[in-house]
């Protein structure tokens, strides 16, 4: 996983926006003493829990088990095993629970691996309680022989008795929600649950240990159909957990003036009829510290954004929300305007700050809107995340002070339109960030087609869907290869960027002008560097643009620094907020472009589908 981590070497602990207090499922810590299973072959239980994929228990024939002891009763959430050869053979097993050790019940049977040699999730109703996780295995498609590599089991404390109210219908969902109390966890069994308008928690206040919970039996397995939705408003700590959205005509949640909400590990696959939708939503006063994680979002062509965080319109954003590791992908096709993957505010909202959060998500395919991510407001971060062959850009379109940091952003080089980073407006800082064979403007500070004034003091409410004038931004320690175009400055409107920065980018292509200034403006430049088509179309000296080969080198896939580069310790200028390279890795004398030489282990790193959407750990 390419998790934010302590890295190893430095004393300096990464990390990432405050928990919201809810009681997340987390791999429990098992100590090899606490593994006993009815016999081995000298590869010993112990090593099933030793982190170490070359190490396994095994034992031979039907029937053969190997037991967990968590140490106190916990709430089990589901089971992942690695099999030996599993890329290659299935395995058949059964997953039991027990309090004391010695009556165990089973929460799947018959279950048959996927033929992968990584890490399975193997999910099942939650158990309230239970202290020991047994697998009972009946060898594999090649032979008799049960062997597990790894095994991990996740859950949480162990849920208070009588607080789980399981439904079965709508009608009884209906009545769960308005029995609702903190701590009441609804458990929806498989099925179908449908109405005409929204499943509505209204009014109801959960607590940082004890929210009010909404949650699949089976992720994905109680869906949410027809003309039915669920809308919180006025509502604090709820969870609304592992559920799969195939309605139609309207959003599939809302948060309206709620905090503390958690949605985590649903699938919205909402079924479109031509209507203008945004299929989740956060809006209304008093709206903050929302977390929306690990969820899917995909296949979306109707018109309307997939998030859209809109606050109340007016006089206050949306704020403090934290949107990560989700799967966004297949939005499209394109439409001219109204189908962004995510709209952080709207114009009329644009000066309010929201301090939203937006990191570790994949996004792939997105080709709704030249705009696939547009922010709207100001002091928002985005970083950690990974585009994948995305028409369109991460725009900074409205608000000012946004940071936008440590993003891989990759095409192919032949789909059209795929472009990076573009802004407006004032004050943000564009740094450390990755983008490789985009066919558009890989980092554009466009211009204006209305001034502000340098503190955005000087307009009117009809001025707030203009182009706003670009005063002081920050493009640092970019890196751009392979690309059909570089760096832009000014490309469209009347007003060129003022008091902006462009320093120690590094870019890399064969085609086009690598450092492309349409408009004369006062830009800084300093310490960049070029290579590999036309530098510049302005006079620029070695010291603010050096023509240069980079000497870069494959690795994992990007292309990196190599030893011998003239990038390495070559940055200039103060930028105290780039502490680290797009790696995750500490600078010590500053190289040029997102990447520092170094041997130091990598915390960062381009998202795959493992590590993001409903079934990531």
């Amino acid at each position: 996983m390419a998790h934010r981590k302590l890295v190893i070497g430095s004393s300096l602990l990464l990390t990432l926006a405050p928990s919201l207090g809810f009681a997340a499922d987390e791999k429990f810590s098992i100590p090899g003493t606490s593994v006993t299973a009815s016999s081995d072959d000298g590869n010993l239980p112990a090593y099933t829990v030793d982190g170490d994929l070359t190490t396994r228990w095994s034992a031979e024939g039907d029937g053969q088990w190997i037991r967990f002891d968590l140490g106190a009763n916990k709430k089990v959430a589901y089971v992942k095993i690695a099999f030996l050869n599993g890329a290659s053979r299935t395995f058949t097993f059964d997953i039991q629970t027990s309090t004391d050790g010695t009556t165990f019940s089973t929460v799947r049977s018959n279950v048959t691996s996927s033929l992968t040699g990584s890490l399975q999730t193997f999910d099942f109703t939650d158990v309230a309680s239970a202290r020991y996780v047994r697998l009972v295995g009946y060898g594999n498609t090649s032979n008799a022989w049960n062997s597990y590599l790894e095994v991990e089991i996740h859950g949480s404390a162990a849920e208070a008795p009588g607080n789980v109210v399981n439904v079965a219908t709508a009608a009884q969902l209906i009545t769960a929600l308005a029995n609702a109390t903190a701590g009441t966890t609804i458990v929806l069994a498989n099925g179908t649950y449908t109405k005409s308008g929204a499943f509505s928690i209204q009014n109801k206040n959960g607590t940082a240990s004890n929210p009010i919970t909404l949650k699949a039996a089976n992720r994905g397995q109680a869906i949410i159909s027809g003309d039915a939705s669920i809308s919180v408003s006025g509502s604090s700590y709820v969870v609304i957990e592992g559920l799969k959205f195939t309605n139609t005509g309207a959003s599939a949640i809302v948060l309206d003036g709620s905090n503390n909400v958690r949605v985590t590990r649903n699938t919205f696959d909402l079924t479109e009829n031509g209507t203008e939708v945004k299929w989740l939503m956060l809006k209304g006063s008093g709206s903050h510290h929302n977390r929306i994680d690990h969820n899917d979002f995909g296949g979306k062509s109707d018109p309307g954004p997939v998030i859209a965080m809109d606050g109340n319109y007016s006089t206050q954003m949306t704020q403090y929300d934290v949107i990560e590791y989700n799967y966004f992908h297949d939005i499209g096709p394109r439409l001219a305007n109204g189908l962004e993957t995510l709209r952080m505010g709207l114009s009329a909202v644009s000066m309010l700050d929201a301090y939203a959060t937006v990191q570790y998500n994949l996004f792939e395919r997105c080709d709704g809107d030249p705009e696939f991510i547009s922010i709207k407001s100001g002091h928002n971060t985005i970083r950690y995340n990974t585009v994948l062959n995305s028409q369109g850009q991460l725009t900074a379109r409205h608000g000012n002070y946004n940071s936008i940091y440590g993003n891989f952003i990759l095409g192919d080089g032949t789909k059209t339109g795929v472009g990076g980073i573009r802004i407006y407006g004032t004050d943000h800082k564009v740094y450390n960030n990755y983008l490789e064979k985009l066919t558009d403007d890989a980092l554009l500070i466009d211009g204006g087609d209305f001034d502000g004034g340098p503190n955005s003091s000087s307009y009117t409410s009809t001025d707030l869907s203009k182009h706003w004038k670009v005063y002081r931004a920050e493009v640092v320690n970019n890196t751009v290869v392979n690309s059909t175009t570089g760096l832009v400055i000014g490309k469209k409107y009347t007003y060129a960027p003022v008091d902006s920065k462009v320093a120690n980018n590094l870019i890399r292509n064969t085609t086009g002008t690598l450092y492309n200034e349409t408009k004369t403006s006062n830009t800084l430049f300093q310490g960049n560097i070029g290579y590999g088509a036309t530098l510049n179309n302005r006079s620029r000296t070695s010291s603010e643009l050096r023509n240069v080969n980079p000497s870069l080198t494959t690795s994992n896939g990007l292309q990196k620094l190599s030893s011998t580069s003239p990038a390495i310790n070559t940055a200039v200028g103060t930028y105290a907020y780039v502490a680290e390279d797009v790696d995750g890795q500490i600078r010590s004398t500053n190289d040029v472009g997102a990447d520092e030489y170094s041997t130091a282990a990598i915390a960062n790193a381009p998202l795959s589908l493992a590590d993001v959407g409903p079934n990531a750990p």
